[in-house]
C-alpha cells in the first residue's frame, strides 16, 4: 500500500506542515525537513528528501524497465535500505517480481527528483497511458481537470486503441461541458497529444469495501462493454493555433 499525505495543517502558531510518501513495505522513507529552505513549495509540491535509513533512484523507465531515465525525467521509483523489507512473507514469486538483481525494491510509483534531490510524486507505473509511444501520465490530467468548477470528481484511464496501442479516456462526475472541460485543460498548457479523446459520465465510481476507488475497474468495465465511453476531440480554437 502506497500513501503520501501532508500532516499537520498550519495554524495560528505557526506549526510548519509536513509531507511525506512511503509504503507498507519500507515505511515512511520520504518526507519534507522543518529546514527546507523552500519552504512550502518543497513541502506542497514534493515529498522532499527524506533521511538516512532509504535511498531512493528514478532510474527505470516506465516503458523500459531495463534503460535509466535521464536527470529530471520521469520513471519508476526505486529503493533500498535499512528501512526495507526483506520480501514478502512465504511469497518468493511476489519478492522476486518486486526487487530486481541489485537489491533495488520496484515501488510501482512514477517519480521525478528534482535538482535539490525532492521527490515529486507523478503516478503510478500501472495507470500509465502509451499512446503511439509516448507516455501520458493520468495523474497530470487529473490534477488540472478538478480546478475545473463543474468537475466533482474525475479519473483518467487508458482504452485500446488499434491505431495508437492506447488512448486516454476521461471520466468524471459533474456538470461540465466536454467542450469546455478540453478547452480549460488547453488553457492549462496541457499538450495535443495528452488530451482525452474518451468521456466517460458517471454518477458514482467502483469502490472497495474500505472506500478506495478501483480506478482499474472501470476500464475493466470497458473492456467486458458495462460502460461505453463516448469519442471526444479538442477542436482548438484560434488562442491555442
Amino acid at each position: 500500500m502506497t500513501f503520501s499525505t501532508i500532516l499537520y495543517e498550519e495554524d495560528e502558531q505557526g506549526i510548519r506542515p509536513q509531507n511525506l510518501y512511503g509504503m507498507t513495505e519500507n515505511s515512511s522513507h520520504q518526507y519534507t525537513h522543518p529546514a527546507d529552505e523552500t519552504g512550502i513549495i518543497v513541502i506542497v509540491g514534493t515529498c522532499g528528501r527524506g533521511g538516512r535509513a532509504y535511498e531512493i533512484r528514478i532510474f527505470f523507465d516506465p516503458s523500459d524497465a531495463g534503460r535509466d531515465v535521464n536527470p529530471g525525467e520521469v520513471g519508476q521509483i526505486a529503493g533500498r535500505g535499512a528501512a526495507l523489507m526483506l520480501g514478502y512473507f512465504d511469497n518468493q514469486a511476489a519478492t522476486e517480481q518486486n526487487f530486481n538483481r541489485a537489491g533495488w525494491f520496484l515501488s510501482g510509483d512514477l517519480g521525478i527528483l528534482d535538482p535539490a534531490g525532492n521527490l515529486r510524486i507523478a503516478g503510478q507505473l500501472k495507470d500509465l497511458t502509451i499512446r503511439g509511444g509516448l507516455n501520458i501520465y493520468p495523474t497530470h490530467i487529473e490534477a488540472l481537470a478538478l480546478r475545473h468548477p463543474g468537475v466533482q470528481r474525475r479519473a483518467c484511464f487508458a482504452v485500446a486503441d488499434d491505431r495508437f496501442g492506447e488512448r486516454v479516456c476521461i471520466s468524471i462526475i459533474g456538470t461540465v461541458s466536454i467542450e469546455k472541460l478540453l478547452s480549460d485543460l488547453a488553457r492549462e498548457n496541457l499538450s495535443r497529444y495528452e488530451m482525452p479523446e474518451y468521456l466517460l459520465r458517471v454518477n458514482a465510481y467502483p469502490l472497495t469495501p474500505s472506500g478506495k476507488f478501483l480506478k482499474r475497474e472501470l476500464g475493466a468495465m470497458v473492456r467486458r462493454g458495462e460502460l461505453s465511453p463516448t469519442p471526444v476531440r479538442f477542436v482548438p480554437s484560434k488562442e491555442y493555433a
